[in-house]
């Protein structure tokens, strides 16, 4: 069944290799897309193609935050949900760690969710419903897996922690939030090129986690999906 949707939504790190697929298949299902990334030229590049909305900013910055907010919520005529893919990865042993790697990884991952959401949130209460998403990983769903990327495990352990407590909160509200759980690599242009000599065949089609978040987006008060994990069988 092919799903459709006239939703309204801000999807954020819009720049990124994830971010790509998640915006044909939302593009494609008839949604409309406020684009939101530091990267201001990328963004503008990809909504010019799917007739949206390009917004910059530094989601770490409530400030700037509340600026594109509005903004997507003037072009689009209201805001119907939030699609965090924003974030980063990093590689440290726990005693190689230093503040920048831990601040780096913390504000990408968590604080570009928290204060995004802390934003939104008065909207999708006041207007009683609402759609968040954001990007856990697997150590955040195994509790375990991250040796070597300790700090970056930690964030986002913290993301699925954080929308699993607003989850709690908004339910009465009309709100469904999911955590998205790549159980393995990505197939993006970014990890081709840093894994040359792997076969990508065994990997994550991002065109998957889209579909996959279009259909968490679109589900009823009586079949929300709280958590997708999602793996490649290659």
């Amino acid at each position: 069944m092919e799903i459709r949707t006239d939703g309204r939504y801000i999807l954020t790190g819009a720049a990124g290799g994830i971010a790509a697929a998640v915006i044909d298949v939302f593009a494609g299902a008839g949604a409309r897309l406020a684009l939101v990334d530091i990267n201001a030229d990328v963004v503008r590049e990809r909504a010019r193609a799917v007739d949206g909305v390009a917004l910059e900013a530094d989601l770490t910055d409530p400030d700037a935050v509340r600026v594109v907010v509005e903004a997507a919520r003037q072009a689009l005529g209201g805001i119907d949900g939030l699609i965090h893919t924003t974030g980063g990865f990093a590689m440290a042993r726990a005693h190689e760690v230093d503040t920048s790697h831990y601040e780096r990884l913390l504000d990408l991952n968590l604080r570009s969710l928290v204060v995004t959401v802390a934003e939104l949130l008065p909207t999708f209460i006041e207007q009683r419903q609402g759609f968040l998403a954001a990007f856990s990983a697997l150590p955040g769903w195994h509790r375990g897996g991250g040796a070597g990327m300790s700090v970056y495990a930690a964030a986002k352990a913290g993301v699925a922690a954080y929308l699993h407590a607003v989850a709690e909160e908004v339910a009465e509200h009309g709100i469904s939030v999911s955590v998205v759980y790549p159980m393995g690599v990505v197939d993006t242009p970014a990890n081709r090129e840093s894994m040359p000599d792997t076969d990508p065949a065994g990997w994550i089609d991002p065109a998957e986690i889209g579909r996959a978040l279009l259909f968490a987006a679109t589900r009823e008060a009586r079949g929300r999906v709280s958590d997708l994990p999602i793996r490649s069988q290659g």
